[in-house]
């Protein structure tokens, strides 16, 4: 029985280049007046703000409607490839097509527009997932081309930092300009994942808070909270603090976060979610629900706080690597001891911090910090100031953005390394 031929795709291709010759007009006609229109409606878009004035996007606009004007001239050389290249020969253009397009994807996203377009749409649908929101501050400041010229102090930390210092107050009372690089859950494996977003101007001041809380924070590596976070120096300290058999437990972790730190796309995969759930409008959480859930991890982290022993030395080695390193890539590290609610219940917060407070001393010691303990704050943030266990409310913040300020505007000592 005779092999039945296989179709042949001529008519198809005869069709569709005489369409182009006879209607491939309309798309520079068309495609032109829509790119500008898209140009002035993105931050529209964006934002979720239908008032917005946008007159300045209109050379990206034009871009836009160039690139949709060019459409049937990428028709034709397909069209053109598709007839000179024998069907056997043709199966290697799909992967090489999508890895292009994967390689164009991360590279947009990697650029200034990219990441201001990408962060700004996040932080307008976050609605009240307050990670969500400070995740996009971070990422929005961090990709602000301005800062990397203006050398101040780089502000680094949990949300006892975020709700606990007043920005604009500080860059008033020390003269400074003030780089906030903190978001709620940045604890010490977090934080020196972190490293590659600090480390912009060598004579920047980085200023930390930390004490015993911090450090017990953790009872182990948690992937989803470094993610969107992670750099390729930071995990090099982290991981290189780590001994083999924690980093052999927690393989699939070490190549989640490696690709995270290398490949833009894989790092904001979590909040791409924003944009794809909720296109027009922000994300709807009710409030008295945030609020049982935030007091409920708090009650959960009273009753783990330094449950884990390789955790608590982890986040110790790991920041002896990060101060060690980043000492040479800035003018100096401030760090304050931090403190909690003096209601915090439990016994374990005294002797987390008693270890903390050791620990920031040795590294003062050794050159790599300014250590500013609570014995030198002149600090009183009594009880009724906190808003919870962990955060000051308006007048301790008030409180302690002065301490920070009293602190960092007095000139730095002058280095004296360990030999």
């Amino acid at each position: 029985m005779p092999r039945p031929a296989e179709p042949s795709s001529q008519p198809l291709q005869t069709a569709e280049r005489r369409w182009l010759r006879r209607g491939g007009w309309l798309f520079p006609l068309a495609g032109i007046p829509l790119g500008l229109w898209i140009g002035r409606k993105t931050w529209q878009a964006v934002l979720l703000v239908p008032t917005l004035a946008t007159a300045g996007f209109d050379a990206k606009g034009l871009a836009i409607g160039l690139a949709l004007a060019a459409l049937p001239l990428a028709w034709l050389a397909g069209l053109w490839l598709e007839r000179r290249w024998p069907r056997t020969r043709r199966w290697p253009i799909a992967p090489v097509l999508a890895a292009l397009a994967l390689l164009f994807a991360e590279t947009a996203l990697r650029t200034g527009l990219g990441q201001s377009l990408f962060w700004q749409a996040v932080l307008a649908r976050s609605g009240q997932q307050h990670l969500a929101r400070e995740i996009s501050l971070f990422r929005l400041e961090a990709a602000d081309p301005a800062a990397a010229g203006r050398p101040g102090i780089v502000l680094a930390g949990s949300s006892q930092l975020v709700y606990g210092i007043d920005v604009e107050r500080l860059a008033a009372q020390t003269g400074q300009p003030v780089h906030r690089r903190a978001a709620a859950g940045m604890f010490p494996t977090e934080l020196v994942a972190s490293q590659g977003w600090f480390d912009f101007h060598p004579d920047n001041r980085l200023a930390l808070m930390l004490s015993g809380f911090d450090l017990g924070a953790r009872h182990d590596l948690f992937p989803e909270a470094i993610r969107p976070l992670a750099t390729v120096s930071g995990l090099r300290n982290l991981l290189g603090a780590a001994r083999a058999r924690f980093l052999l437990r927690r393989w699939r972790a070490l190549v989640d976060l490696g690709s995270a730190a290398v490949c833009e796309l894989w790092r904001s995969r979590d909040y791409a979610r924003f944009l794809l759930e909720h296109p027009f409008r922000a994300a709807e959480t009710a409030a008295a629900a945030a609020n049982e859930t935030a007091t409920a991890e708090q009650k959960e982290a009273y009753v783990r706080l330094g449950a884990n022993p390789e955790m608590v030395a982890l986040c110790q080695r790991s920041l002896a690597r990060f101060f060690a390193d980043m000492s040479g890539r800035c003018r100096q590290i401030v760090v304050f001891e931090g403190r909690v609610n003096p209601a915090y219940p439990g016994g374990e917060i005294a002797e987390l911090s008693r270890d903390m407070r050791e620990f920031l001393a040795r590294q003062e010691r050794q050159g790599t910090v300014r250590f500013v303990p609570r014995a030198e704050q002149a600090l009183d943030l009594p009880e009724d100031l906190w808003r919870d266990m962990t955060h000051v409310g308006p007048e301790g913040r008030q409180r302690l953005t002065e301490a920070f300020a009293r602190a960092l505007a007095a000139p730095p000592p002058p280095e004296i390394r360990a030999p």
